[in-house]
């Protein structure tokens, strides 16, 4: 066995108590308060895929198996790992109740305590590769990005993955205590077990032993590592080579665009899973996808330690101190610009890492970033690049001082002016997106709980059309029967409002086959919503036509305040 050098990557890899660190540690955590402070109240966020894990945590504490209780059949999920919705069963467990205004009130509690959590590692990961102070400032990016905040508020993955991914690093690089390791490969398995992206980790992991020339433990660690991955890929095996996988209870409940249905492998087997019609995607089209996505890299990883490119423009046109009358003419040329060269550093900073031999952290962002490159939704990059944000920041400061050391005397005040300057300009941004979301993104929700109290609270992003969607959930629960089926674009979150059997509509376009096959489910209610959610853009663009098409099937028996939202009840007797 080949000797290792004491500290071979030359960081700092010991965890000292001193006066400086419990100083800065404390005013992240106060930061981490600060932020929590006016959402404490009410339930996390349960729309979108929150409310999926919640469904799902639902049938495992009732001793239904790992099914979707929405759908008719209650089938079994085969997308996402268990270890969210193992987290929100045992709330239920120990709570007694499934209410998610109750249970969904301790999550958020638990969500703030895993924030707190991810801001000390955080900064004591970055504090082994750079002096305090940068680590500080690093770790305050990651805090204010609005879609850190936005995360953090939500019942998703990202937040978890997060603290299990910097614990990961944090356990990994440099040698330490005999048990720093084992502690390193726990957060790899578990980081597989709530997202499947967390493979990089264990990938990692071996292979962090296999460039070492340790074999031995490399083997051990392979073999640790088969063990949540083959019993993951055996359930799914067996799900879907069940009889009731092959006979679903409606026809496209288990086609390939049906993403909460099926796995990742068969939604990502198609050319564009918003528009089936264009059919699967040929070697060819993958690699396209690839190369479209590389492409993609640069200004995504910008708007990850930065604000999205939006933001940007809205700070430059609405701030008036901000407004620069040649910049505001070439606007979207200069935003771009400046967010393509804030994803370079971070590129340049990986590079960075790779020179110094700091070869893990360096292999994880590649392997990250690869297998987003392989996704074909750009959209939801931002939620992706979030639980990598510390490490994403760490590549862009250690570029920036480079950059500094590196410079000349021709080019020590640019050299020295270009870590203020981008850190300033990002904390800027950060500071106005975070007092944005606070003010005009965070809206009032009114909720009832199954006791029929009401429930005040505000959430991120929740806008006139989703209060109007919540209100139309609510009267369809009121006025429909349980049995009754509703095809809506949350189908998970109008199962938790309702009760009712809920189902996605098809990803079709022609409005004979999406009425054949709402016919099928059979669907009683249709409901047209004005939200931001992709499967509502897509229903305005199919469904809406198949009303259309046939009016005498479908009739209006409900109309949002505003026009953002209808339902329309099936005419009795015009099933086919």
């Amino acid at each position: 066995m080949s000797r290792e050098p004491s500290n071979p990557i030359g960081v700092d890899t010991r965890i000292r108590v001193r006066p400086t660190r419990l100083f800065l540690i404390l005013a992240l955590l106060a930061l981490t308060v600060a932020t929590w402070v006016p959402r404490f109240r009410g339930p996390i966020d349960l729309r979108w895929d929150g409310a999926t894990y919640y469904v799902l945590g639902t049938a495992l504490a009732e001793g239904k198996g790992y099914r979707l209780l929405n759908e008719p059949g209650d089938i079994e999920a085969v997308q996402y790992p268990p270890l969210l919705p193992a987290l929100v069963a045992a709330h239920q467990w120990v709570l007694g109740t499934s209410d998610p205004l109750v249970v969904g009130h301790w999550l958020r509690l638990v969500f703030f305590v895993l924030c707190l959590a991810f801001a000390a590692s955080s900064y004591l990961l970055l504090e082994r590769f750079m002096p305090a102070g940068y680590a500080f400032v690093g770790v305050v990016v990651c805090l204010l990005h609005l879609h850190s905040l936005f995360l953090s508020d939500l019942l998703s993955a990202e937040l978890p993955f997060g603290l299990l991914t910097v614990l990961f690093g944090l356990w990994s690089v440099g040698p330490g205590a005999r048990a720093r390791p084992a502690l390193a490969g726990t957060c790899a398995v578990l980081g597989y077990l709530i997202r499947s992206t967390g493979i990089v980790l264990l990938i990692v992991w071996v292979a962090d032993r296999l460039l070492r020339g340790d074999f031995k433990r490399a083997a051990l660690r392979a073999a640790i590592a088969v063990v949540p991955i083959a019993g993951w890929v055996a359930y799914v095996a067996a799900v879907q080579s069940s009889a009731a996988y092959g006979t679903p209870a409606y026809p496209y409940q288990r086609a390939d665009y049906l993403f909460y249905n099926v796995t990742y492998a068969a939604n990502l087997s198609l050319r564009d899973p918003y528009a089936p019609e264009l059919g699967r995607a040929t070697v060819a089209d993958l690699a396209k996808r690839v190369v479209r996505n590389v492409l993609r890299v640069p200004r995504s990883l910008g708007e990850a330690v930065s604000a999205d490119r939006g933001y940007w423009w809205a700070l430059v046109v609405r701030v008036p101190g901000a407004r620069i009358p040649v910049v505001e003419r070439h606007l979207d040329a200069v935003t771009t610009a400046a967010l393509i060269g804030l994803g370079a550093l971070i590129l340049a900073g990986i590079a960075t890492q790779l020179a110094r031999a700091e070869r893990l952290l360096a292999s994880l962002l590649l392997l990250y970033i690869g297998a987003i490159c392989v996704t074909p939704w750009p959209l939801q990059w931002p939620r992706y690049w979030s639980p990598i944000a510390p490490l994403l920041v760490l590549a862009l400061l250690q570029c920036l001082l480079r950059a500094r050391d590196l410079a000349g005397p021709a080019w020590s005040v640019l050299g020295r002016g270009l870590l203020p300057g981008v850190l300033g300009t990002i904390l800027v941004l950060e500071l106005f997106t975070a007092v944005y979301g606070y003010q005009v993104l965070r809206g009032p929700v009114l909720l009832q709980n199954r006791q029929g109290e009401l429930e005040r609270f505000s959430l991120f992003f929740y806008r006139r059309a989703d209060r109007e969607f919540d209100q139309a959930l609510q009267w369809l629960r009121d006025r429909a029967r349980p049995t009754d089926v509703v095809a809506t674009a949350m189908p998970h979150w109008a199962y938790l409002v309702t009760g009712m059997k809920t189902v996605m509509p098809p990803f079709e376009i022609d409005p004979e086959r999406v009425q054949r096959l709402l016919d099928a489910v059979p669907v009683r209610y249709v409901i047209i919503d004005g939200t931001d959610v992709d499967i509502a853009h897509l229903m305005r663009r199919s469904t809406v036509e198949m009303i259309r098409a046939a009016p005498d099937r479908w009739k209006r028996v409900y109309s949002g305040p505003s026009g953002l939202v209808a339902i329309y009840e099936r005419v009795a007797g015009t099933r086919s």
